[in-house]
């Protein structure tokens, strides 16, 4: 009976190890991510580059450059140790850090805020939810769209075509 009792309690204890470690989001120390491909968070030592139209169900944090492929998409915040570009069609559901230049592509979305050492460059039709602060110039694409406040370290805000922004600080 006790042998039992041991034995059920040690396979109780593995299920309950097994279940946490499967719901448990892994992190991924990679440098490329293959067109289509998803991954969930990624870590990298390094730059990070996602290939077209695939996926990061998650964060990125990388200690260089992030590049994200077009129609590329990520579900949580973007920080890169140096410039972030990203595709046409590209999306960040949350924030982007980046410590050097930032470059949208066409038609990209930003779901949060956006906060850049150098320079700033959206591309045409983009949308950004939250606030742009950059510390170098702020260009921005025709058609694109800043909802947050934009706020320039140089005092340099060019203007395309139809962009807005909700308020320049």
């Amino acid at each position: 009976m006790r042998r039992l009792s041991t034995s059920l309690l040690i396979a109780l204890f593995l299920a309950v190890i097994s279940v946490a470690s499967a719901t448990a989001q892994e992190v991924t120390n990679v440098a490329t991510l293959a067109a289509g491909a998803s991954i969930g968070n990624v870590s990298s030592t390094a730059a990070f580059t996602a290939g077209a139209n695939s996926t990061v169900n998650g964060y990125v944090n990388a200690v260089a450059a992030v590049t994200l492929g077009a129609g590329s998409s990520v579900t949580g915040n973007v920080s890169a140790g140096a410039a972030f570009t990203s595709g046409d069609g590209a999306k960040v559901k949350g924030s982007v850090s980046a410590s050097a230049a930032f470059t949208s592509g066409a038609n990209s979305t930003i779901g949060g805020n956006v906060t850049v050492g150098a320079d700033f460059t959206s591309g045409a039709n983009s949308v950004i939810s939250g606030n742009v602060y950059v510390t170098g110039d702020i260009t921005l694409g025709a058609g694109s769209k800043v909802l947050g406040s934009v706020h320039s370290g140089s005092g340099v805000i060019t203007f395309g075509a139809g962009s807005t922004v909700g308020s320049v600080k």
